[in-house]
């Protein structure tokens, strides 16, 4: 018979917490950088205009009024973060091409 220690019983799983970690990151880093460039409002108005699809949690708020993330929209999040910042950059000023082009050239990676 195995014997159970306390110490074991509740795990975590690090992999899923450094993934988790990571995704905030580069969230708080995306906000930071679009409020920079006056682009937030566009980022809720794509963010609550997304369509429902087969496999997709649909949102429904703008991503600023949102205060906590199930699983679900976690999983979401993930899928649509890359065009949903895409298309918030869109038709940048002359100023705005470089920075706009080597950040997402960031998020992609």
């Amino acid at each position: 018979m195995k014997c159970i220690s306390p110490t074991t019983i509740i795990v975590p799983d690090i992999l899923h917490s450094v993934y988790l970690s990571m995704l905030q990151h580069l969230m708080d880093w995306v906000l930071s950088f679009l409020e920079q460039h006056s682009r937030m409002i566009t980022l809720n108005l794509l963010w609550a205009m997304m369509p429902p699809y087969p496999g997709f949690a649909r949102f429904n708020k703008p991503y600023s009024q949102v205060t906590q993330w199930s699983g679900k929209e976690m999983k979401a999040l993930r899928g649509v973060i890359v065009p949903v910042f895409t298309a918030t950059l869109l038709n940048p000023s002359a100023s705005q091409r470089i920075p706009f082009t080597e950040a997402l050239l960031c998020v992609k990676n």
